[in-house]
């Protein structure tokens, strides 16, 4: 069942939904386990920007996690896409990536805040991930 709010509810849990595009499915299940260990939160991984796009129309999420580096439209180009529907312009982005100093004008251009360097601490992306989509209080 889906709240106004766009979180995903279950009898009295709710949990804040986080998209991972991730196109190197070891990393990619290893963000959404992490993720889905945290309560109050479910990650859903897609491997490619088009199943990002096609999950994005299905499920509103609270958050996405991007890979810069995704086959067939990098990552920017993904944020961009996604920002152009109403409903996923104010859903805060973390991107991923092994040469973020390469990719930071396009990141301060966009407004993106938090970008992860690979190798990351995962202890560090779940952080970020509680501040920008806060667990929602029971």
């Amino acid at each position: 069942m889906r709240s106004p709010e766009g979180m995903v509810t279950s009898g009295n849990a709710r949990t804040r939904i986080v998209i991972v595009v991730e196109d190197d499915r070891p990393i990619g299940e290893l963000l959404a386990g992490v993720i889905n260990d945290e309560d109050g939160y479910r990650a859903i991984l897609v491997t490619r920007p088009t199943e990002a796009l096609r999950t994005c129309a299905q499920v509103q999420p609270d958050l996405l996690v991007l890979d810069v580096g995704l086959p067939g439209m990098s990552g920017l180009e993904l944020y961009d896409r996604l920002h152009q529907d109403e409903r996923l312009r104010r859903v805060p982005v973390i991107f991923e990536t092994a040469i973020s100093r390469e990719y930071g004008p396009e990141f301060r251009k966009r407004g993106i805040r938090k970008v992860l360097q690979k190798p990351f601490d995962l202890n560090e992306l779940i952080a970020d991930i509680k501040e920008l989509a806060p667990p929602i209080a029971a």
